[in-house]
């Protein structure tokens, strides 16, 4: 193992040496130092009694945690997200430029383009189509909802109005995906257009062979302009659909409410006080310790093994999403489907072990292959006796419900001791940091989805560097507000970048200073999940009202490379985070808005080695191009290998 303490002089060489100065004579590098130097050569010291004091190593002379040597080495944050750039400008006096700023500032072929347009465009138009046949059967159903007296029929009705609303919600986000798409490949088709011009400007001869071509292409574009005339048409259709049933509720609202002002009489409430309860409930700690029976009122059907869908019980979809991504989790799923997490249950904390029990029935249950779907009701209410919130039927936050679940199964799991090689003062400041954190013991859950990020805060005065390190299961990115479309790099780049703060009281210049705030990954985790911060409080309202950002996130399927936001001292211990590289496995998706939402799970079946996308008690196939979305709100990527579905 390399050492890493370093001498004064090294750390003195590396933060405060000037190189521009030069000096009188060269420096010379005594190893060992000055006391090794007395200790051979005493004769050559003007004071060869002089005693060395012994103090002990300091961290402020470790250089693993020195990160940024030159202040210039840091990207700030306002690199981020830079603007795309525009349309090439053409200097027209030299043929030669013209020509090759358009052949470079396009990599695709005019040809592929229109393909790829006219392709959008069939996709478009099915989609709208869609989308009318779902706005008339939800406006059917409401009207025989209203016709129907039969309690047990009306329900029927009510969950199919629901369903159709959610299908609704995805249809119209893939509209706005579409469409969003649609505005590139128009951009592209104008640049060429803008080159076309310019070549007619110029009076340049063209073949016969180009001019065929040329035909061709205005062939295709006519066919493109037909088919957007059609989708139009078929928009402002389903666009006077929606209205006309918007204006039909809100009448028929309007007259509901006139008729309960009339018929509403005041009535006295009438109590029985003969009537006294037959016992009394039992207290909230008693309840946990209680045993519960499971009941999944499973739907039975022969599906393969991971293809079972989980019952809404009240606007749970948003527990059914994060399931369904933590039962497609390699390795995870196996260490509950196996039983091995009874070996580190741990009974001593606030939850007793009870959340790792319920999670690894539920999951047990959906790789069967017995059942179409199962309900987590077990689960649900062993959840809401420690968080309330998630008790009821209100809708909830995927990524609060994910973030508190995976500290509970880490602290029900916690009863793993940190193995070190040395003592705890001779290791390195993150690792050192990672086993105060979890106070010398860890759990499975924190080895796979747990990292850990170094912050570090230099000063710009005189390169004080300070870091602190906290560990995380999650990512949490900020997505631009003055772009529809960006790419998950761009998010990664804002979070990771530098940022310029004020005010920060430096240790060495014993005053405030004007610093560079960095952070790094200083521990990846083999299960890295990023979630994007799509919900917002509108600062233009006078009351708090949150509001969704819909922006369309290019991420990759696979090879996702993290090691650019790595420290650099800790690729310099480990090189082997330099190949590391993760693919996608599991997509919590969120549709519609903050006040009335859905959530669905797009997961990649290991064993069938597809993609499906799990809607509540639906699961079907999804191609692997629906996989990126604008719904897409939480990410789950792992770096571990595939098991052989004949292990599993």
């Amino acid at each position: 193992m390399t050492d890493l303490y370093f001498s004064k002089i090294d750390y003195i060489f590396v933060l405060q040496w000037d190189h521009d100065v030069v000096y009188e004579n060269p420096f010379l590098r005594v190893n060992g130092g000055f006391q090794d130097f007395l200790l051979h050569y005493p004769q050559y010291c003007t004071n060869p009694n002089h005693t060395i004091p012994v103090t002990d190593q300091d961290d402020e002379y470790r250089l693993d945690d020195v990160e940024y040597p030159n202040i210039s080495d840091i990207r700030m944050k306002d690199d981020s997200f830079e603007s795309q750039p525009g349309r090439p400008t053409v200097d027209r006096n030299s043929k030669a430029a013209a020509l090759h700023t358009y052949k470079t500032s396009q990599s695709k072929p005019i040809n592929e383009i229109l393909h790829e347009q006219e392709k959008l465009i069939d996709k478009s138009i099915q989609n709208e189509q869609e989308l009318m046949t779902t706005v008339d059967e939800l406006t059917e159903i409401k009207d025989r909802e209203k016709r129907v007296a039969d309690d047990q029929e009306k329900e029927e009705l009510n969950r199919t109005a629901i369903e159709l609303k959610y299908k609704l919600m995805e249809l119209q986000n893939k509209h706005m995906d579409i469409e969003s798409e649609n505005n590139d490949l128009k951009e592209q088709l104008h640049q060429y257009k803008e080159k076309e011009r310019w070549k007619e400007e110029e009076g340049e001869r063209i073949s016969a062979q180009e001019a065929a071509r040329l035909a061709e292409l205005a062939q295709q574009r006519s066919i493109i302009k037909q088919k957007q005339e059609k989708m139009a048409l078929l928009e402002r259709e389903r666009n006077e659909k929606e209205r006309q049933a918007k204006l039909k509720e809100a009448y028929e609202k309007k007259m509901q409410m006139k008729e309960n002002l009339v018929e509403r009489k005041q009535t006295i409430p009438q109590f029985d006080r003969a009537a006294k309860p037959t016992g009394v409930l039992s207290d909230y700690n008693h309840n946990v310790q209680r045993e519960v029976q499971r009941d999944f009122a499973p739907v039975y059907g022969s599906v393969g093994r991971g293809l079972t869908g989980l019952k809404n019980l009240g606007n749970t979809c948003y527990m059914n999403s994060i399931l369904q991504c933590l039962s497609n989790t390699t390795f995870l799923n196996e260490y509950f489907l196996e039983e091995q997490f009874k070996q580190n249950l741990n009974r001593n904390n606030k939850t007793q072990g009870r959340i790792a029990e319920e999670v690894a029935a539920v999951i047990k249950a959906l790789w069967t292959g017995q059942y179409k779907c199962i309900a987590s009701k077990n689960l649900r209410f062993v959840v809401g006796q420690y968080e309330r919130q998630f008790g009821g039927i209100e809708q909830q936050d995927s990524h609060e419900l994910l973030t508190i679940l995976m500290d509970w199964l880490h602290s029900d799991l916690q009863t793993v001791p940190i193995e070190i090689d040395t003592s705890l003062e001779n290791l390195p400041a993150s690792e050192r940091a990672w086993v105060e954190y979890f106070k010398g013991k860890e759990s499975y859950v924190a080895q796979l989805s747990y990292g850990q990020i170094k912050s570090m805060v230099k000063c710009v005065r005189c390169g004080k560097e300070s870091a602190t390190y906290e560990s995380f299961s999650s990512l949490s990115l900020d997505l631009p507000s003055d772009a529809n479309r960006c790419d998950l790099s761009d998010c990664l780049d804002m979070y990771f970048n530098g940022e310029r703060i004020m005010g920060w009281n430096c240790p060495q210049c014993k005053s405030s200073q004007v610093a560079i705030k960095k952070l790094d990954i200083s521990r990846l985790p083999s299960i890295l999940v990023i979630h994007f911060k799509r919900f917002y409080a509108d600062p233009e309202a006078l009351s708090t009202v949150y509001k969704k950002k819909q922006n369309y996130v290019k991420f990759p399927l696979t090879d996702l490379d993290m090691s650019p936001h790595v420290a650099p001292s800790e690729k310099t211990r480990n090189h082997k985070l330099k190949s590391r590289r993760y693919h996608l496995y599991g997509v919590s998706n969120h549709y519609g808005s903050m006040e009335s939402g859905h959530y669905t799970a797009f997961c990649r079946n290991k064993l069938h080695n597809k993609w499906y996308k799990y809607d509540d008690h639906t699961v079907s196939s999804l191609d692997k191009s629906d996989v990126c979305s604008s719904a897409a709100y939480i990410l789950f990527y792992s770096v571990l290998p595939e098991r052989n579905p004949s292990d599993m």
